[in-house]
C-alpha cells in the first residue's frame, strides 16, 4: 500500500522553490523593480524605516573685511535624517488536501507546487512592476464616468492625461476578480469596495458601483491604501508636504526639477531644458549618468522624430525607415510599457536604493511554509494556505538628481491600452 505525502514530506522542498523558483523570478525579470540596487549597510531605526543621513543646507558667515575688521558671526551647516519605511506587497496561495493525496511523490508534489507558485509569482512581480511607478497608494485606475455597474477609466484613446501619475492606463492595470477600494482624488473620502467582474481596455465592470463615485475618483488595492511601496511618482515630483519624513516646505531642495508639457509633443528640445535643469540642481558630473526611464508611447514619439533624416543608400537593397532607439547625448533610454503613457524619468540610478527588511520568499515566521485552513466551525479543514511577498520601499539620498517631463501628448502613439484595443 502505497503512503500519501503528508506535509511534513514536503516541507524541506518549499525553501527550495523560493529560492530556485521565486526568487529567480522575482528578482531578475528586467523590468523597473529589478533596475535598482539593494541599498548596502543602511541603518534600521524602529518607527520609522532606514536612515538616510542628508547635508541639506551649507554653512553661513560668509562676508568681506576691510582691514582689521571682524568677520561675520558663523552659521552652523543644516544636516538630518531622512527615513525610508518598509512597506509590503503578498499574495496568498492554497491547495486541497485531496491535491497532496493525489501526489504518488515528493518530486512530482514538488512540480506541481511549482506551477502553483509561478503563477501567483508571476503575477506578484507583475504588480511589484506596478508599485515601481506608483506614490505608495497602490492605485491601479482612475474613475472618468459611472454608466451603471459598469466605470469608464481614464485612458490616452480618449482622454488628456492629469496632472497627476495613473490617468493613461485604462482598466489594463485592473484584474477580474480583484477587490479595489475606491477613493475621491484627495484620498479622504472612502467610497466603498468593489470587485471586478469584466474588464476592457478602458472600462470596469464591478458588482455594485459604490453612491457616490464620480470623475477623477481612484481604484486602489482594497486595504492596501499607504501600505504598499512608493515609487518613481513619489520620488521624482515637485510636490509640497512631506518626502521621507521631512518637510519639502522646509527644504524646497527635495523637490525634482520637473517640465509640465501640458499635452504638447515631446520634442529633442525638450530634453535638453530639463537636463539643464537637472544640472542647475545636480551639477554637470550627475547629469551624465542618467537613464530616461519611459513608456512605449514616448519612445514612440521621440523616435519618429528622426524618420525625416533617415536617408536612403543607393546600392540598398532593402528600405529601412526607422531607428532602433532614441538617444540624448550621454542619456540612455530604458523603455517599460508599465510607465505612465505621457512620462519620462530622468533618473540618476546609483541615487535610487530599494530597501528591504524582508526578502522575497514564504511567509514563515511562525515555523510553518504552509498550515492547515480553520475550517467553517474552527476545528481544521481539507484545505492548506500560505503566503509569498516580501516587506520593502524605493528610497533616493538624492532628489536633485532626478527630473520628470509630464503630461506629454499621447495622441495616437503606442499604449498599453491600445494594444489591448
Amino acid at each position: 500500500m502505497g503512503v500519501a505525502v503528508n506535509i511534513s514530506t514536503i516541507l524541506p522542498a518549499l525553501n527550495q522553490i523560493s529560492d530556485n523558483v521565486l526568487r529567480p523570478q522575482f528578482e531578475q525579470e528586467k523590468a523597473t523593480y529589478n533596475l535598482f540596487d539593494q541599498a548596502a549597510d543602511s541603518q534600521f531605526v524602529n518607527g520609522k524605516g532606514f536612515r538616510i543621513p542628508s547635508y541639506l543646507r551649507p554653512p553661513t558667515g560668509v562676508g568681506s573685511i576691510a582691514e582689521g575688521g571682524s568677520f561675520k558671526q558663523p552659521g552652523a551647516e543644516t544636516n538630518d535624517d531622512m527615513y525610508v519605511s518598509p512597506m509590503s506587497l503578498t499574495m496568498a496561495f492554497e491547495f486541497t488536501g485531496r491535491t497532496l493525496a493525489n501526489v504518488k511523490d515528493a518530486s512530482s508534489l514538488i512540480k506541481g507546487m511549482n506551477g502553483l507558485l509561478e503563477m501567483r509569482t508571476t503575477a506578484l512581480m507583475k504588480e511589484a512592476n506596478y508599485q515601481a511607478f506608483d506614490d505608495g497608494t497602490a492605485a491601479r485606475a482612475i474613475v472618468q464616468a459611472v454608466n451603471g455597474s459598469t466605470l469608464t477609466l481614464y485612458n490616452p484613446l480618449a482622454h488628456t492625461p492629469l496632472s497627476g501619475y495613473g490617468s493613461t492606463k485604462g482598466g489594463v492595470h485592473l484584474r477580474v476578480g480583484e477587490t479595489y477600494d475606491i477613493y475621491d482624488s484627495t484620498f479622504a473620502t472612502y467610497r466603498g469596495t468593489v470587485t471586478v467582474t469584466a474588464l476592457t481596455n478602458t472600462t470596469a465592470t464591478v458588482n455594485a458601483v459604490p453612491a457616490n463615485t464620480a470623475n477623477t475618483d481612484v481604484m486602489v488595492l482594497s486595504g492596501s491604501l499607504y501600505k504598499a511601496p512608493r515609487g518613481l511618482s513619489y520620488l521624482i515630483n515637485n510636490d509640497t508636504g512631506t518626502f521621507q519624513l521631512l518637510s519639502r516646505a522646509t527644504y524646497p531642495q527635495l523637490k525634482s526639477p520637473v517640465t509640465d508639457l501640458a499635452g504638447a509633443s515631446i520634442s529633442v528640445a525638450d530634453f535638453i531644458k530639463i537636463k539643464n535643469l537637472l544640472i542647475a540642481r545636480a551639477g554637470v558630473g550627475k547629469a551624465k549618468t542618467v537613464t530616461a526611464i519611459m513608456s512605449l508611447a514616448q519612445d514612440d514619439a521621440l523616435r519618429r522624430l528622426g524618420m525625416n533624416f533617415k536617408r536612403w543608400d543607393g546600392d540598398a537593397k532593402t528600405f529601412d525607415g526607422s531607428f532602433d532607439k532614441f538617444q540624448s547625448g550621454d542619456t540612455v533610454t530604458f523603455i517599460d510599457p508599465d510607465c505612465d503613457e505621457d512620462r519620462i524619468y530622468l533618473v540618476c540610478k546609483g541615487e535610487i536604493k530599494k530597501y528591504t527588511e524582508r526578502p522575497f520568499g514564504i511567509y514563515n515566521m511562525d515555523g510553518n511554509s504552509i498550515r492547515m485552513r480553520s475550517g467553517v466551525s474552527g476545528y481544521g479543514s481539507d484545505a492548506y494556505t500560505g503566503a509569498i511577498g516580501a516587506h520593502y520601499n524605493f528610497g533616493t539620498s538624492d532628489p536633485r538628481c532626478h527630473a520628470l517631463i509630464k503630461r506629454a501628448s499621447v495622441t495616437g502613439l503606442a499604449t498599453q491600452v491600445a494594444a489591448n484595443a
